[in-house]
């Protein structure tokens, strides 16, 4: 428990210097010091810290919704995006058969590679930083080592895994997707 309100506190301290900032520009422009308060905000952005939105595939696949979604979000909020396949199986799973090992995983890579260059493209064209990883773990274990390893992570974007599409076709319901959005707090 410790740890999130460490994390809250943390968040609220830089509020405050946000705030403090720009109380600061706001204070020399209407003293008739706009310049220097152009300065300060043009500091601050300086010093500001680029933020991550990590969106998750369903293994290999990025849906349009997804997609969609979080390019809107990115854009709005300036925030890059970090793409992640994962595969729920291990490279080592296939250690008795050697040869179908690499093939496997080297076969799911190029096939997550294929589907995140349309969704990088689209990034690319709104000027939003984007960056692609594979990774051979549940995803459960895929977020917690990239939330180690990107610390300026704020959203995490995931879809649900429809496990009974068949049946819900029968009741007449409509297949649709659902997205999560988790705030890294």
């Amino acid at each position: 428990m410790a740890g999130i309100f460490g994390r809250i506190k943390q968040k609220l301290s830089r509020a405050g210097s946000k705030m403090d900032k720009y109380q600061e520009a706001i204070t020399f422009a209407q003293a008739g010091e706009s310049e220097y308060a152009v300065e300060t905000m043009a500091e601050k952005k300086e010093a500001q810290a680029s933020t991550k939105l990590l969106v998750m595939g369903r293994e290999s696949d990025f849906s349009k919704e997804i997609i969609d979604y979080a390019l809107e979000m990115a854009e709005r909020m300036s925030y890059e995006i970090i793409a992640l396949n994962t595969a729920p199986l291990s490279c080592e799973t296939f250690k008795l058969f050697s040869s179908s090992r690499n093939q496997v995983c080297e076969e799911f890579k190029s096939m997550s590679e294929k589907n995140a260059g349309l969704f990088q493209e689209a990034a690319v064209e709104k000027g939003i930083p984007f960056h692609h990883i594979v990774m051979f773990s549940e995803p459960e274990e895929a977020l917690q080592s990239i939330t180690r390893e990107h610390k300026d992570i704020s959203f995490v974007v995931s879809e649900t895994v429809e496990d009974r599409a068949d049946s819900r076709i029968e009741e007449g319901e409509r297949l649709r997707t659902n997205l999560f959005v988790y705030s890294m707090v």
